[in-house]
């Protein structure tokens, strides 16, 4: 192992035993989370409401490749060359 590594991997052990270190990385995962929330809600809504369009068009038993094609079309359209 080279020192570079035994250095960073010792600079890593002692960080994580630190309480205050410990303790601001919890705040500061405590707010991403927090902010990344309704992002992450909005997402989900917006997935399951895709499948349902998707579903009204034909099932995923009868055709489960042509669905996913399908799905995957909905969900993540093409983008537009001409916007750029």
């Amino acid at each position: 192992m080279s020192l570079f590594a035994r250095l960073a991997r010792e600079a890593v052990r002692r960080a994580a035993s630190d309480p205050r270190l410990r303790a601001k990385a919890a705040e500061i995962a405590g707010e991403a989370a927090r902010r990344a929330r309704p992002t992450v809600e909005n997402a989900g809504r917006h997935i399951v409401e895709t499948a349902r369009e998707t579903s009204s068009s034909g099932s995923f038993a009868d055709d489960p490749i042509g669905y996913a094609r399908r799905f995957r079309a909905k969900l993540l359209p093409p983008e537009d060359d001409r916007s750029r």
